[in-house]
């Protein structure tokens, strides 16, 4: 019954205009011709095929016949054009426009944070998944509102509430003058999706791992919603499960995000259509091997004002860069032959829509591709194609006429708009076309007239007698001055000794439509006449042959691996090296090797000391005589190379949030650690909640996609906090709802988790065995139970001692144990409980008093851990420390009199066996990986360089290199500046530059990009 339910309502609300129901008429009815006939046209019937001098019939707006000689049923309605374009209608799939925009609710008091949904009702528990909103009853019939897009040459549009993860359905609205009942053709047309959480007021989610969580999580509930036997009713999972059923529609603001879509859609086999961001040529590969339906705005970043050489100097590389390509964004999928609809949204007036049309075409876009872009591509990913898209018979009677061809010509004008077969006319065509050969008549005597050349420039000559067929250098041709404009014409020409001898002076009106002309004028004898002249043949222009554009080559060389300063021409690939003659600090029981040599062959370590072994022909050799060579740093506790959001606050458990799912690779701490000696590092989740998200664990490998940078089969972990961020202590006076507000409060949010986990535990494992039938599947516990199995495991912000032993007997009472403590600045006074229970320490060298917590912090903690059997490490939760880690790792020998080789520890195989990956990395040893830092001086000193980082094998970080980087920066800057200011010298709209930092994620830190730069 609720299957049959949603069924019906969608079948009534869609049926539209194939299904319009006859409507009582208030007096007498109007009448509207049943067939309509054009004739004269240039006819797109699609990028395919192109009918010149074509008529079209239309019946009851269908397009009922196509031809060039078409004999229309009597009582046709009859409109004649001179050659002029008829373009299948444009389709808009991404807008708002017509979209009455829903208020932001919030309740209780506005600065206090809002837990729960403010929507009454049977509707889903989060206020950004609304699929169950109907866009169409938010929709505002009015058509000055759509002259946004029908001035642009749409004809259709996918109108949506932007608003929230899950948006709800959207209409397909026929753009124009037509009658309400005719203008939706679907009430149904796209259900669309987002990862940002829209203006609800709700606390969570608050970072877009959240808002992919959220996702997940409502798609989970939705499918087990519909086969569910439970009889409760939520209006948001029946919409949502149907919608799963058919092409979801999301959009993205740039390629990290169409990347996280992509996977998503992996993940539970769902059919997309995404929305971009613009910039997919950065990830054009990874994007392609996604296979789903792009549309690809049409709004360019416009240009700089550069004037200023000090404010030019700031802009960031990577912005300059984008503005160039972005533009070509479109050709490039169209060389990776991957197909995709355009947008216009964001783009206000027509004249800037076709500007963006004709920057894509400039920078290679053959124009056919750019108007399949506007029309067949977006009718197939709506599944439409068999209504709109093109203007074959049986299709809506939607299109625009033009003056001439917009893509190719930029002087072309839109005249009329045709919406399912209601015209609507924006401009007189005041160029009518003349050109052609005309019978002229002067008083009894016939001439032919023949008018030829450009609008602007014609000419004219008259032969004798009539339908004379000229020939070249014909000697009875006679030259005619002709002078023409609008529908005014004057006709001057000299006869010779045939009917008349000498001038001929006429002026009259012309009807291009009709094909005729006609006036008054005065013969060489000095007779005033009438005269008339009637086409008998029209004019063939010559046509260039139009030739494939190839792509812009420059602007295609300027692809950058990442694109922005310090990116590479090309993404390094695997070399074979052999390191001479350097001190070796290998981490293992041979210690520090004097002169020794280390292999590299296919990414990992193929040898490590002295003696004799064999080297592969073609290896490249670097003699390191007099450096120091380590295991690359790893940092067991970082915030780098994370986009939007680095804590979800929003509630106090959120182990269904996974760091993982937001990589940015772009983020120049990556280059910047690796010229550091980092080659590794655990992404972790913030403190904001006692129980965080997931963490990442990556290699530091510029230039790769998201996906390359995640160490595969990496260990799980997940992110724990103790301490003020929990309890909100530090967050402001209106943060007192969410729970919990006390240390003690954060002890029972922990037993509260775990024992829920059990029951799913328990739930699940009945299930599995036949004993339960519904038990619905929930991330978050799913992920506390991973912990209870010691499938995953925690590190945990800590700092106060009492905290500390809490969280030890909390674990031990539910049989799991603490992996690391991260912080762990009182960890020296517990350091033999750590021990007894297992857990690991990952500390600051030596911050202190940066709050109440850490008032009994010692720069000797690292030592005295070491000192009681505690594998601990030094992490640096700081971008800026993250670059020295080998400074921090240093001060364990000044303070806590450790050996260089064990303070060396701290920052490579201890953090590995936090991870559990010593088996892999953090070492010099044979079969690791080849993570290796070529060193200027001892790594414990402060004079000490990485000259060259390996990661995997890959040479990712050359100190050498980093001087030609440079200057190839300043290059490409200098570059393209130089285009900005041509740009802005050839009229184009100029910006000024308004600096914006990107925040520097720290473990507290509650802001994101959203709040800095959308870029």
């Amino acid at each position: 019954m609720r299957n049959l339910l949603v069924i019906c309502s969608f079948l009534l609300i869609s049926a539209g205009l194939f299904g319009q129901l006859s409507r009582p008429a208030n007096g007498v009815k109007e009448s509207n011709p049943r067939y309509v006939g054009i004739k004269g046209v240039t006819l797109v019937v699609s990028s395919d095929e192109i009918i010149e001098d074509a008529d079209v019939l239309i019946e009851d707006g269908r397009i009922s016949k196509i031809g060039t000689t078409l004999q229309f049923p009597k009582g046709t309605q009859i409109h004649e054009f001179t050659g002029e374009y008829l373009l299948p209608g444009f389709i808009e799939i991404n807008t708002d426009i017509g979209i009455q925009q829903a208020p932001q609710q919030h309740s209780g008091n506005p600065y206090s944070p809002q837990l729960e949904s403010s929507k009454q009702g049977p509707y889903y528990w989060n206020e950004s998944i609304h699929p169950e909103v109907q866009s169409l009853d938010l929709y505002q019939f009015n058509v000055k509102e759509e002259s946004k897009l029908s001035d642009k040459g749409f004809t259709f549009s996918v109108p949506h509430a932007a608003n929230g993860v899950a948006r709800g359905t959207a209409p397909l609205i026929a753009l124009g003058e037509v009658p309400h009942h005719e203008k939706v053709l679907s009430g149904n047309a796209a259900a669309f999706f987002s990862l940002h959480k829209g203006n609800s007021k709700q606390t969570y989610p608050s970072s877009q791992m959240g808002a992919i969580a959220l996702l997940k999580q409502a798609i989970i509930d939705a499918k087990w919603y519909a086969s569910s036997s439970d009889n409760s009713e939520n209006v948001s999972l029946e919409h949502l499960s149907k919608q799963l059923q058919q092409k979801l529609f999301f959009t993205a603001e740039d390629k990290l995000e169409v990347l996280r879509i992509s996977k998503i859609s992996k993940e539970f086999g769902l059919e997309t259509a995404i929305v971009c961001g613009g910039d997919e040529y950065q990830q054009i590969e990874a994007i392609k091997a996604g296979g789903h339906s792009y549309i690809l705005p049409l709004k360019f970043p416009e240009a700089f004002d550069v004037v200023n050489p000090f404010i030019a100097k700031e802009i960031p590389l990577r912005l300059l860069k984008h503005w160039e390509m972005a533009p070509a964004n479109p050709a490039i999928f169209y060389a990776e032959e991957i197909p995709f609809a355009f947008t216009s949204s964001g783009i206000e007036k027509a004249k800037d829509f076709w500007a963006a049309i004709h920057k894509t075409i400039e920078k290679g876009l053959p124009w056919k591709k750019a108007l399949d872009a506007l029309t067949c591509v977006p009718s197939r990913i709506l599944g439409m194609d068999n209504e709109i898209g093109s203007l074959a018979s049986g299709k809506l009677a939607s299109f625009s006429v033009y003056s001439a061809n917009p893509f190719t010509d930029k002087s072309a004008d839109l005249l009329e708009i045709w919406s399912v077969g209601h015209r609507s006319i924006l401009k007189a065509n005041t160029t009518n076309d003349i050109r052609g050969t005309y019978n002229i008549k002067l008083t009894t005597h016939l001439y032919t007239l023949k008018i030829e050349g450009e609008m602007n420039k014609l000419s004219a000559t008259v032969y004798p007698g009539a339908d004379y067929k000229p020939k070249e250098k014909d000697t009875n041709a006679v030259a005619c001055t002709i002078s023409f404009n609008d529908r005014d014409l004057v006709l001057q020409f000299n006869l010779k000794d045939y009917h008349y001898k000498g001038a001929v002076l006429l002026n009259g009106k012309t009807y291009p439509k009709m094909g005729a002309m006609e006036g008054s004028g005065m013969l060489p004898t000095g007779e005033w006449i009438k005269w008339t002249a009637i086409k008998n043949t029209a004019y063939k222009a010559n046509k260039p042959k139009e030739e494939l554009p190839a792509i812009d080559t420059i602007a295609g060389n300027h692809i950058w691996f990442p694109h922005m300063a310090f990116g590479r021409d090309s993404l390094p690939t695997h070399s074979t090296y052999l390191i001479r003659n350097a001190t070796l600090w290998t981490g293992e029981e041979e210690g520090i090797i004097e002169n020794g040599d280390l292999l590299i062959v296919d990414g990992k370590i193929k040898h490590v000391g002295k003696g004799t072994f064999h080297v592969p022909s073609g290896t490249k050799v670097i003699d390191a005589k007099g450096k120091v060579v380590t295991a690359g740093i790893i940092d067991e506790h970082s915030h780098i190379a994370i986009s939007k959001g680095v804590n979800e606050s929003g509630q106090s458990v959120t182990a269904e949030v996974s760091i993982g799912d937001v990589i940015n690779p772009d983020d120049i701490n990556i280059y910047r650690q690796l010229a550091g000696g980092v080659t590794c590092s655990q992404l972790l989740h913030g403190s904001a909640n006692a129980i965080g998200g997931q963490s990442a664990i990556i290699k530091l490998k510029w230039g790769f996609g998201p996906d390359e940078m995640l160490l595969d089969n990496a260990p799980k972990f997940i992110k724990f906090a103790l301490g003020e961020n929990v309890k909100q202590t530090n967050w402001g006076d209106f943060q007192t709802i969410r729970f919990p507000q006390t240390r003690m409060g954060v002890e029972q949010v922990y037993y509260d988790a775990f024992y829920r986990a059990r029951a799913y535990m328990d739930a699940t494992t009945k299930k599995k065995k036949g004993q339960q039938q519904e038990t619905k599947r929930d991330l978050e516990l799913e992920v506390l139970a991973e912990i209870l199995r010691g499938e995953r495991f925690i590190t945990c912000h800590s700092y106060v001692q009492s905290e500390i032993n809490m969280l030890m007997k909390v674990a031990d009472s539910m049989g799991f144990t603490l992996n690391t403590f991260t912080h762990i600045l009182e960890g020296y006074k517990l350091a033999d409980k750590m021990r007894e229970h297992g857990a690991g320490g990952s500390t600051f060298a030596d911050w202190w008093a940066y709050k109440y917590e850490v008032i009994d912090a010692i720069p000797h903690n690292a030592s005295l851990l070491t000192d009681q059997g505690v594998t601990t490490a030094i992490n640096s939760d700081d971008a800026e420390m993250g670059r020295r880690l080998n400074q921090e790792a240093a001060k364990s020998v000044k303070y806590g009199n450790m050996s260089p080789a064990e303070a060396w520890k701290l920052v490579t195989l201890n953090p590995a066996k936090l991870l559990h990956l010593d088996d892999r990395m953090g070492s010099l040893k044979a079969g690791k990986d080849a993570d290796i830092v070529i060193w200027s001086d001892n790594p414990l000193s402060i004079h000490a360089r990485a000259e060259q980082t390996f990661v995997d094998g890959l040479l990712l970080y050359d100190s050498r290199a980093t001087e030609s980087l440079n200057t190839k920066n300043q290059a490409e800057r200098s570059r393209i500046v130089s285009k900005m200011l041509n740009a802005a010298k050839n009229g184009e709209k100029i910006v000024p530059y308004s600096a914006k930092t990107l925040p520097r994620y720290h473990c507290d830190t509650e802001e994101t990009e959203h709040h800095h730069e959308a870029h």
